[in-house]
């Protein structure tokens, strides 16, 4: 079994991408308990907000090619597919 995760971003999730991941998992849980469909659950901050899926479906944002984060992801042996 590989966890998405891993392979998106490689190696083991640390303490706080555990975290994010409880948090966004209990909001969407939250929004399902509720009724609300149609919305994913984005981080602002320490909070978390639904986002009306209309609004970003078909949308990219990349990240630049020579942002410090590729390059940090780079340094540690990070494959980004090309």
């Amino acid at each position: 079994m590989s966890i998405l995760g891993y392979i998106q971003r490689g190696g083991t999730p640390s303490p706080i991408d555990r975290l994010l991941a409880t948090r966004l998992g209990t909001a969407a849980a939250d929004l399902v308990a509720a009724g609300t469909y149609g919305v994913m659950v984005a981080a602002r901050g320490d909070a978390t907000e639904p986002v009306p899926l209309e609004d970003v479906a078909g949308r990219r944002k990349p990240v630049p090619a020579d942002h410090s984060w590729v390059a940090s992801a780079r340094n540690v042996g990070t494959c980004l597919g090309d």
